[in-house]
């Protein structure tokens, strides 16, 4: 009796290892992150394919996986020092999350003494001709597909154009001058929120935001380009349109201001510096694995 009881017990016991499957297999252990197989599957399976080949050609998953430890020891000092939560990342980090956290870590933590002011402003300097700005307006539109019924169109254009130049008047009458723009915007926008069959803008008010003029219409253009900010136009007829617009500002061509375009700057620059930049990203990897307990089970690889 004895003798069953005790095989009973060592079966039991023997249960959870016998059931344990490839999947389950621990490969590596990151300051007490556990990952297994089927966490590596996973992650494996957000690689492109050409990315794939090029791993499986020089290191297969071994190498796939010695290069996510070290992506994560970053995302894990990225949370530990508290840029995470600065950076309004989630609490709970899935792939796409811990992909974004890294990214933002390495441009604004590692990279930041490298990309120097000096050296964002002699690009800029160097490379004014990619900084500058297309002839552009911001604009408000009304408008009505001709389709197979043109006079419909214009009809409902044209009663549009009457509610809006009706309310002007109205709104010249009770409004201070220095609001009646902001009054007349604001009932163009409802106007073409109702009647506009411009899926885009319509249920924006009819706002297009800041539109490159020569991506417009030409008669569109013109309009945008000659029209005092904050009046309407008359009914423009384009091959398959009519419409209202309302220009709420105007911008000659012009160079990107240095302030504005320091984000691309920071990219270009950043591109120039790439070796740089990632010995930065290898010297902080190297400090986290010597300082930390990174373990790894490559036999337990599939």
């Amino acid at each position: 009796m004895k003798r069953t009881l005790l095989a009973l017990a060592l079966a039991a016991a023997a249960l959870p290892a016998l059931a344990q499957t490839d999947d389950d297999k621990l490969i590596a252990r990151v300051n007490g992150k556990e990952l297994t197989n089927r966490d590596l599957d996973a992650l494996w399976k957000r690689v492109p394919p050409a990315t794939q080949e090029q791993y499986l050609a020089s290191g297969g998953k071994r190498l796939f996986l010695d290069n996510y430890i070290s992506k994560y020891l970053l995302v894990q000092e990225a949370v530990r020092s508290g840029f995470a939560a600065k950076a309004g990342a989630p609490e709970e980090l899935d792939p796409v999350a811990e992909s974004a956290l890294f990214d933002r870590y390495v441009r604004e933590v590692l990279a930041a003494p490298l990309i120097t002011e000096e050296l964002l402003r002699d690009a800029y300097t160097q490379h004014r001709d990619q900084f500058r700005v297309p002839e552009q307006a911001s604009l408000r539109i009304i408008r009505a597909v001709k389709g197979d019924n043109p006079e419909a169109a214009r009809d409902k254009v044209s009663k549009a154009m009457i509610e809006i130049f009706a309310a002007r008047a109205e709104i010249a009458k009770r409004v201070p001058a220095d609001q009646a723009l902001v009054a007349l915007a604001g009932k163009f926008s409802e106007v073409a929120a109702r009647v506009s069959d411009h899926e885009e803008s319509a249920p924006k008010g009819g706002d297009l935001g800041w539109v490159a003029l020569h991506t417009l219409d030409p008669k569109l253009a013109q309009a945008a380009r000659t029209m005092k900010p904050g009046t309407i136009s008359g009914i423009i007829e384009s091959a398959d349109a009519y419409q209202l617009v309302l220009v709420d500002e105007y911008r000659g061509a012009d160079i990107e201001p240095y302030e504005t375009a320091k984000d691309a700057l920071r990219e270009f620059v950043m591109a120039r510096n790439a070796r740089h930049v990632m010995d930065a990203v290898r010297q902080k990897t190297a400090e986290l694995r010597a300082s930390g307990k990174v373990e790894v089970w490559p036999e337990n690889i599939r």
